[in-house]
């Protein structure tokens, strides 16, 4: 004769899994939370590049304007003068970046040496665009192109944070290695 288990205790096991299962839930959504401290750390990095931006934009504000009010040798000498120091700040940058190791200071650093870079191209631009009036509009474009990578370069870090602050949640690894 069939034991056949007692509606109570089919009810009681169904209770339970039910239980469990309520807990695995409300686990998972824990775990989908990203902590304050590591959203700090996402929003600083944030706005690291954000204030990299803004000062960029605004030296490139700056010399557009002085660019209307300065005479060309003295404005083209200002432009060298500014290009060697955002290129001094970036040695700076790799070597900090060298020195403690770290690759994410590195990068700053290529960014300000392609910042400085462009600022010595716009002696080039003075030269030839002055005169037909299109070197603001060049100039604007060329903030505008520092803005748009800034922006994906946000986009981009934070999504590539948060999939790594998943992957480091993920358990995995270590229960095949226990294995």
């Amino acid at each position: 004769m069939n034991n056949p288990k007692s509606k109570r205790a089919i009810q009681k096991e169904q209770k339970i899994q039910e239980e469990n299962i309520q807990k695995l839930d409300e686990h998972i959504q824990e775990q989908k939370v990203i902590p304050e401290e590591y959203r700090r750390k996402m929003r600083n990095r944030t706005l690291i590049s954000v204030a990299t931006a803004v000062v960029m934009v605004a030296l490139l504000g700056i010399i557009c304007v002085l660019s209307l009010y300065i005479e060309t040798n003295s404005y083209l000498n200002l432009l060298r003068g500014v290009s060697i120091l955002v290129a001094g700040i970036s040695i700076i940058y790799f070597e900090a970046g060298y020195r403690k190791d770290n690759e994410r200071i590195f990068l700053y650093g290529v960014e300000i040496l392609v910042f400085a870079m462009m600022l010595l191209a716009t002696i080039y631009l003075y030269y030839n665009y002055m005169f037909y009036g299109k070197y603001m509009q060049i100039m604007a474009i060329v903030a505008g192109c520092i803005v748009t990578y800034y922006v994906v370069k946000i986009f981009i870090v934070r999504k590539r944070m948060k999939k790594q602050y998943y992957k480091d949640l993920n358990d995995i690894k270590e229960i095949v290695k226990k294995r």
